[in-house]
């Protein structure tokens, strides 16, 4: 019950008030916490790597996934020569997922399903050296 004049909670139950407002701040602050672990849940697994290759002597350019814990994986691939070059094809391959384009064409993103696995992406063209951007996500 409050006392009208001063509006402070009678007695004993000041006591009891004191400690509801701890418990409330208390679950607010674990809420928190807790809101932010579970936000974080989900962006944990996303991973993204990129590779940039200048043009060299083997046509070719590499690169490690990192660990890649299984199911949907999207590879990019932008492939460019300088101007006046001839166009040429190239080919890639990640596990058993592989495709191929024209360095002309514009960058692509192929999907593909893999299991568990450490992975690594390799991009050849047939001739002329292109500049290479390769990219994994997941």
């Amino acid at each position: 019950m409050l006392d009208v004049i001063s509006a402070k909670p009678r007695g004993g139950l000041e006591a009891l008030g004191e400690k509801m407002r701890k418990m409330v701040a208390t679950a607010t602050v674990a809420g928190a916490v807790f809101a932010s672990v579970l936000a974080g849940a989900g962006t944990a697994s996303a991973a993204q790597v990129n590779k940039r290759c200048e043009p060299s002597p083997s046509r070719s350019c590499s690169m490690a996934s990192g660990f890649f814990s299984g199911g949907t994986i999207y590879v990019d691939i932008d492939a460019w020569l300088s101007p006046g070059a001839p166009g040429t094809y190239f080919t890639w391959t990640l596990g058993s997922c592989s495709g191929g384009a024209y360095a002309s064409d514009p960058g692509k993103t192929w999907v593909c399903t893999l299991p568990a696995s450490y992975y690594t992406l390799t991009a050849t063209a047939s001739f002329n050296a292109p500049v290479w951007e390769l990219g994994l996500r997941w």
